[in-house]
């Protein structure tokens, strides 16, 4: 829905959008729902105005940083961010192998300091050139579990409690759609 009401911005003004654009159709269909999207989203890319990175929340705020981090994790990972970002007289200091390295640092603390957290460390590289697309650029924190081919339990070893048998009326006829 956003990129086709952002497709349709730029057919009308003939001009390619800025990121604040994107960001605002986002934050509004969020702030519609009210939190019950439930998704947080971080938005980056380069415009007219830069290099820019913005966080827009589940009920619509919004708002531009250097970096950023989300999540369950995101306090380990804000850590390792706040120690090794690095800028001079406002601007970057970090070739793209030394962010790439703080990254995959960030998000590993992330995974190891939250059980919830999953397992592989992916990025995007954007740049004036594009975007790329890193997947399981490292994947050392298997998740171990004591029986990988998972728990089987002897019937009845959870107490029922309470059974309710609805019979169901099924009828022959058209189908509801076609597939």
């Amino acid at each position: 829905m956003i990129k086709r009401d952002l497709e349709l911005h730029r057919l009308n003004t003939g001009s390619q959008n800025r990121l604040a654009t994107a960001v605002t159709k986002m934050a509004n269909h969020l702030f519609n729902y009210m939190g019950h999207i439930g998704a947080g989203i971080i938005l980056g890319g380069i415009d007219i105005k830069g290099p820019q990175i913005w966080s827009v929340d589940p009920h619509g705020h919004t708002i531009c940083l250097p970096y950023l981090s989300m999540g369950s994790g995101s306090l380990a990972a804000d850590a390792i961010l706040e120690t090794n970002y690095r800028e001079e007289d406002g601007e970057i200091c970090l070739t793209e192998e030394e962010a790439i390295d703080i990254c995959s640092k960030a998000i590993e603390a992330g995974i190891y300091n939250d059980l919830g957290s999953g397992s592989n460390v992916d990025y995007v590289v954007i740049n004036k050139a594009g975007t790329r697309l890193v997947r399981s650029h490292k994947s050392d924190n298997k998740k171990l579990f004591k029986h990988p081919e998972g728990y089987n339990f002897p019937t009845g070893t959870t107490k029922v409690l309470d059974m309710c048998k609805v019979p169901l009326d099924i009828e022959d006829g058209q189908a509801p759609m076609e597939m």
